[in-house]
C-alpha cells in the first residue's frame, strides 16, 4: 500500500459515527463505551505468520499466549481490566490439529493468568499464511480511561522496562545465533507477557491519565501519543532501561525502535513524582525517561546533543522507517 498505517488510520476516522456512549473511539489501544452498567474497553488486535511470527521461530503454544497478551496489554493500557474474549483462526494447509490444540492451550494459560475467559469466535480455512485476530472486552477501573490523548505540557514520559528486548531476541532467531545464555531475548518476543503487577501499582495509586504499550517502538508509539495529546515530547537516551548486553553489542537502537516489547509508556504530573519514586523502592521496574513539551513530534537527546535516530519503529503498509 502507497501510504502509512497512521495516514491510513487518519482516513479511516473519517468513517466513524459519533456516539454520546462512545468515550473514546478510533486512535487509541482500544475503544470506550459507557453502557448503564459502567465504562467498557473494547479491543482488536490480530497477527498474521510472516508479518508478526515465524512457526520457525515460535511454536504454536507461544502464538496462542502472545495473542492473548497483546490483547490484554491494549485493554490494561486503557484502564480496564480483561473479562472475556472471541478468537477467530485462519488454518493453513501446514498446520495439524495438535498445532491447533496446542495454540489454544497457550491462550487458555495467557488468559487464566489474568483471569480472562474465552467466549466464542470463528474458524476459517487461509491458503497460505496462519492468522488469529481476538476481539477482547474489559472492564475500565480506573476513574477515566487511560488514554494517548491525556498527555499534559510538563508532564513527565515514564516505561516500564527493559527495552529492546523483543527486538534482540528477534535478531537472535534471524542471525541464527544461539540462543543458549540469552533465553530472557528469545522469551521476551515469543512470549512477552505484559507488567500487570507494575500496571496495577502505576493504577492503585492514580499516578497517570494518559498511557499506551510500547507495540512498534518507543519512538513510533510516542509519537502517536504526542499526536493525539497535541504535545511535543523530550526524551534523554542515557535514562532509557536498555538492557547491559544491547549496549555492549551497539544495539541500543533497539530500545528505541524495536517492536514488541509490550511494556508501558505513560506521562505522570510532577507532583506525582514522589509517588513513583516509592513504586520503584518497591523493586517495580519503572524509568522516568523526558518530558512533555509544548509543539509537536519527539525529540531525542543523547548528552545534551540531539541524536537522529536511524529508525523509528514498525509501520504497517508505507515505510515511516
Amino acid at each position: 500500500m502507497e501510504i502509512s498505517e497512521n495516514k491510513l488510520i487518519n482516513r479511516i476516522k473519517k468513517f466513524e459515527d459519533k456516539s454520546s456512549n462512545v468515550l473514546r473511539g478510533i486512535g487509541d489501544d482500544g475503544a470506550v463505551i459507557k453502557l448503564s452498567q459502567g465504562s467498557y474497553v473494547l479491543v482488536q488486535d490480530a497477527m498474521v505468520e510472516h508479518v508478526h511470527f515465524k512457526f520457525s521461530f515460535v511454536d504454536p503454544y507461544n502464538v496462542g499466549k502472545k495473542a492473548v497478551y497483546v490483547n490484554i496489554s491494549d485493554t490494561l493500557s486503557m484502564g480496564a481490566l480483561p473479562l472475556y474474549f472471541l478468537v477467530t483462526i485462519g488454518i493453513t494447509p501446514a498446520l495439524t490439529s495438535k498445532d491447533i490444540t496446542r495454540l489454544y492451550s497457550g491462550m487458555r494459560q495467557a488468559a487464566r493468568e489474568f483471569g480472562a475467559i474465552m467466549i466464542g469466535g470463528d474458524t476459517t480455512e487461509s491458503k497460505n499464511d496462519f492468522f488469529i485476530d481476538i476481539s477482547m472486552i474489559g472492564k475500565l477501573i480506573t476513574r477515566t480511561y487511560l488514554g494517548r490523548d491525556k498527555a499534559r505540557e510538563g508532564d513527565l514520559i515514564a516505561v516500564t522496562g527493559p527495552l529492546g528486548e523483543s527486538a534482540f531476541g528477534l535478531s537472535l532467531f534471524l542471525e541464527g545465533r544461539p540462543i543458549k545464555g540469552m533465553s530472557r531475548f528469545a522469551k521476551r518476543y515469543a512470549s512477552p507477557k505484559p507488567p500487570y503487577v507494575v500496571w496495577k501499582e502505576i493504577v492503585k495509586h492514580d499516578i497517570t491519565r494518559s498511557m499506551m504499550d510500547i507495540s512498534d517502538g518507543l519512538l513510533i508509539d510516542l509519537g502517536r501519543m504526542m499526536t493525539e495529546s497535541r504535545k511535543g515530547a523530550v526524551i534523554h537516551l542515557e535514562r532509557l532501561p536498555i538492557p547491559p548486553l544491547l549496549r555492549k553489542e551497539n544495539k541500543e537502537i533497539l530500545a528505541l525502535s524495536g517492536g514488541e516489547d509490550y511494556q508501558l509508556l505513560f506521562t505522570f504530573p510532577r507532583s506525582k513524582l514522589e509517588k513513583v519514586q516509592r513504586i520503584i523502592a518497591r523493586g517495580h521496574p519503572i524509568s522516568t525517561i523526558g518530558e512533555v513539551i509544548r509543539g509537536k513530534g519527539v525529540k531525542v537527546l543523547s548528552r545534551g546533543n540531539t541524536y537522529e535516530a536511524p529508525v523509528k519503529g514498525y509501520e504497517h503498509f508505507g515505510d515511516s522507517r
